[in-house]
């Protein structure tokens, strides 16, 4: 059973992936606990673990603010990832994959299309999807044989609020498109079809990350609209003291 720290911290994170809390709002911990209901211990100790994980920063004397993270940097951000990985998957396509790789994706693929065939969605199905996603494009990664190539996808995946919400916005209408997605980049590399195999794969990419840049962009005007009828609010002890504008972001951070 959670604790009360552990059930404040989700809380706050919800609202942050959520846009409760918009990008740059300051976080003030008296505020909070008033809000919640609790003491300011268990509101602490939340604060400090979104820190760490990125989504709030910390600055001495000012406190906790919500980090600044928007749809023009997703955007950007899967930009550079798609472009990389089709490098990877043309990679793989030239060199081939080992007969190690080759059991791991055959195992990946038939396990992706029994989940779809049997079209039964909850939690559980959510977590195995994204394990086995994860899970194939490691080894078109790793098939790649480019360690350099590997090294800067993976920086581009570390980025704490892209992490919280690459995988928030899935269906199982997509999670088909994506398996079959899937098939076809694997069907290229199998082939030796290079330009095809970096096609299919930037593609698919691009294609989730816009997904995920038009669910931001929506919360993104909702905060606006919502800040327009609102005007400033406090977000501290100090009355003098309102939430800085944050642009269109609304949160501010995932194949």
């Amino acid at each position: 059973m959670p604790t009360r720290s552990q059930m404040i911290e989700r809380r706050l994170r919800e609202g942050i992936l959520e846009g409760e809390f918009a990008a740059g709002m300051r976080m003030n911990e008296v505020d909070l606990a008033e809000r919640l209901g609790v003491s300011r211990t268990p509101v602490r100790s939340a604060l400090t673990i979104l820190a760490q994980d990125g989504l709030l920063c910390y600055a001495p004397n000012s406190g906790f603010t919500v980090q600044v993270f928007n749809s023009a940097d997703i955007e950007a951000i899967y930009e550079l990832r798609s472009t990389l990985s089709g490098l990877t998957a043309r990679l793989s396509a030239q060199v081939g994959l080992s007969d190690e790789l080759w059991d791991r994706m055959h195992a990946v693929l038939s396990r992706s299309d029994l989940m779809i065939s049997e079209g039964i969605w909850t939690s559980e199905t959510m977590r195995d999807w994204r394990g086995l996603n994860e899970t194939f494009h490691e080894i078109v990664e790793r098939g790649s044989r480019n360690p350099h190539v590997e090294a800067a996808l993976r920086r581009t995946k570390d980025i704490p609020l892209l992490k919280e919400i690459r995988y928030r916005w899935i269906s199982p209408d997509i999670m088909a498109v994506n398996h079959s997605a899937h098939v076809q980049i694997m069907d290229a590399v199998r082939r030796g079809q290079q330009v095809r195999a970096e096609d299919l794969c930037r593609e698919h990419v691009y294609q989730n990350g816009q997904r995920i840049v038009r669910h931001w962009r929506e919360i993104e005007q909702r905060n606006a609209a919502s800040a327009l009828e609102d005007g400033p609010v406090s977000t501290g002890s100090d009355p003098d003291r309102t939430a800085p504008d944050s642009g269109p972001s609304p949160l501010s951070q995932s194949a």
